[in-house]
Order: C-alpha cells, then structure tokens, then sequence
C-alpha cells in the first residue's frame, strides 16, 4: 500500500545508489515483520547515543527517509539500506515502515548496501574492510578488474586503491586481532601486518596477549610476517619478538686479594669503592 506520509520522506542519493530516478510514488508502508536483514551485513547496529536520538526522531516525526529494499527468496524483503533505521523503528514501538522496493541482483544489491553505509560519519575499520571486500568481489563478479574495482571503492569511501587493499587484508584477521584494530589497541598497518600470519599463528598471537597484555608494534609485526614468510615462527620466537629477549644482568666480582694489592692498609672500603668509581669514570671519558 502507498505511504500516507510519503510527502514528509526524504530521497536523497536513492537515484544513485539504484541507478535510476524515484519518487514519492515508489514508497509504500508495509509491516517491519517483513524486513530481513542483509545476509553478512558488516555494519554494525548498536544501542548508543545516537541510535537513542534516532529512536526519540522516529517517536516524534516519524521514519523521514524510506528503506531501501529487494524482495528477498525466503518471503518478505531483504534491506539494502536502512538497518539501523529498522531497528531504532522496532525500539520505537512502531509496526509500519516506508520502503522503496527494487529487484536487486545479488551484486547490485551488494554495492548499492556498501555506498550508502560508507556515508556514515563513524565507520569501524573492521566494517570498512569487510564492505570493501564485499563490492569488490560484487564488481569482480560483474566484470571489473581488481585495480578498477579497488580504485571506484576507494573514491566513494575516500580512501586510495591502496588504502581500499589495506582494508581488505584486515579481513584476513582472527576477531579478537581485529576487535584490537577497531579498539585502536594496534594500527591499522600492524594488523595488515599480522593479517598474513597462518591462523595457527594467529592464535599463539592472541594466547601470548592475553597472558603479557602486549601486543607488537609495527616494527615488530614486520618481523614477525617475515619469520612466517620463512616458515621459522614458533610460539616461542613470537614471544620473544613481542616481549624483547631480556638481558643478563651483568655483574663483576673482584677478589679481596686482587683489590688489596693495589691500596696501603690506610684505605677502608668507602676509599676504595671511591678510587675505582673515579678511575672507571676517567677510562670512560676517554674511551667516548
């Protein structure tokens, strides 16, 4: 059925997501008991501040900007857009939704879900690698080499082809390697890093975190992808290469006989202990 209140929706950016114009008439309510959501949607919804502010905007004006949606092959329709709007709804007690309904190849459906959560002003890395891994193969799919599909990504998420690659390879990380990158506990080139690593590898990684706290640094992670290039990483060496192999305390004992040689019996141990630190400092001066 048509929406009563599609004067009040905004359309903004739906014309370029789904290549083709739309209009007030395009939007019907249906029930939210329909909406699916997408399948491996790598965006998360969570029940912040914000999604509160969303709850309390939908409470008094309604849901201003219509989902987008694709029938989906289990009954109902699967969202394109509008997760998080669907669920602040849910919180808001409401039963009906605006959407705007389109037959959506899997692919288009993909790339059409990545753009229009990429505008989003807080973007977890973890998201970003996974949605530009997402269209990346939708665009291999459709025929668009690598380096292009890298390139379009990066343009619309405001990264280089480079950078679209970097976050690509984050995704090759176990989850608690890459909850510590969206945590800022480590950089983002560090997980790159550490993304290479064989899954065994990855593990020892997390049981040495969670008994040392630590851990490597980027300097350190290079060190470590070359040892696993090398087939020569152990758990142990791993440790070592977070943790720095400690040094030996360096001591140096003199007998009694040996020291006594050099000083008359006037001399008590403070005078001694005085002659040898003066003599070390002016060998030390000299030798600089």
């Amino acid at each position: 059925m048509k929406s009563r209140s599609a004067s009040k929706i905004k359309l903004t950016s739906y014309d370029d997501l789904i290549g083709g114009a739309v209009s007030k008439d395009d939007i019907q309510e249906i029930p939210i008991g329909q909406l699916r959501d997408f399948v491996n949607h790598p965006f998360h919804v969570n029940d912040d501040d914000e999604m509160n502010e969303l709850v309390e905007s939908i409470k008094t004006q309604g849901i201003l900007t219509a989902l987008l949606v694709r029938p989906s092959k289990k009954g109902g329709y699967e969202i394109v857009s509008g997760h998080r709007r669907k669920h602040a709804a849910v919180l808001a007690g409401v039963t009906q939704v605006p959407v705007i309904i389109r037959e959506m190849s899997d692919d288009d459906a993909v790339r059409a879900m990545v753009d229009s959560n990429l505008q989003r002003e807080h973007i977890l890395p973890s998201e970003k690698a996974f949605a530009y891994r997402m269209k990346m193969q939708a665009m291999n799919h459709q025929g668009v080499s690598g380096g292009i599909s890298a390139e379009t990504i990066g343009k619309a998420g405001n990264d280089s082809a480079r950078q679209v690659y970097r976050y690509v390879r984050l995704t090759y990380l176990r989850k608690p390697i890459l909850d510590a990158v969206d945590k800022d506990l480590m950089g983002i080139q560090t997980g790159v890093e550490l993304s290479y690593l064989e899954p065994s590898e990855q593990i020892w990684l997390e049981e040495i975190h969670n008994t040392t706290g630590k851990y490597p640094s980027l300097e350190q992670a290079k060190k470590i992808k070359i040892r696993s290039e090398e087939k020569t990483l152990t758990k142990e060496i791993l440790r070592l290469l977070i943790m720095g192999e400690k040094r030996k305390a360096r001591t140096v004992t003199l007998k009694q006989n040996e020291i006594n040689k050099y000083f008359t019996p006037d001399y008590d141990e403070q005078k001694m202990r005085s002659v040898i630190i003066e003599l070390l400092e002016e060998w030390s001066n000299k030798n600089k």
